[in-house]
């Protein structure tokens, strides 16, 4: 973990101790030993702090994977594993803040249009995120998605649309008044992923 470009927030280091203490203890010290290697192979993607913290949390869910095999479970079992510690870290304080920040909002869906209009730059070089207005609102596609380029380069694309459902944290939270809908996404095997937002 020395060897990182950025240096770990606190945030990181609470994802690697979710993930960690999700398996079953005598499984814990090879997690840390196996995310550490994978980090370090993965140094060169790791241009921007935003690229890292995607690599971490893909390196967490690609390790725990492996333990929870390791440790006796079918394919579907652990797969079924890690994708409840991924929709579960931080999910209660991401919901309240997500509600917060629609509460103190004066318009919900323009707050939303403005955030997205500028969610390629937050993402970091690992996506390619485009964004475009429509007649009754506007879409965000996702060309690039990081995490499938993270998974293919591990062999773990069968894991993509977990990374696909923990996007239910913030779907789950939007409020009435945007009418949102998620055509396509590349883990169904679209070419992008297509989120659109329209006001009600």
């Amino acid at each position: 973990m020395h060897d990182l470009a950025f240096p770990m927030t606190a945030a990181d280091r609470s994802m690697l101790r979710h993930f960690r203490n999700s398996l079953p203890k005598h499984h814990r010290t090879q997690f840390d030993a196996s995310v550490a290697n994978l980090l370090q192979s993965e140094t060169r993607f790791a241009v921007d702090r935003p690229s890292q913290q995607h690599i971490l949390m893909g390196s967490c869910a690609v390790c725990a994977y492996h333990q929870w095999r390791a440790y006796g479970l079918d394919e579907t079992a652990a797969k079924k594993a890690v994708g409840r510690s991924i929709t579960t870290f931080s999910s209660g304080l991401s919901r309240f803040l997500i509600w917060l920040w629609y509460r103190l909002s004066k318009d919900p869906f323009e707050a939303t249009r403005k955030y997205t209009a500028k969610i390629d730059q937050t993402y970091g070089a690992m996506f390619d995120i485009e964004f475009s207005v429509m007649e009754d609102g506007f879409v965000s596609v996702v060309k690039i998605c990081g995490y499938k380029a993270f998974l293919a380069r591990h062999d773990a694309e069968h894991l993509l649309d977990l990374f696909c459902e923990w996007d239910r944290v913030w779907i789950d939270s939007i409020p009435k008044g945007i009418r949102f809908s998620r055509p396509s996404t590349i883990a169904q095997g679209a070419a992008s992923c297509r989120f659109e937002f329209r006001r009600e």
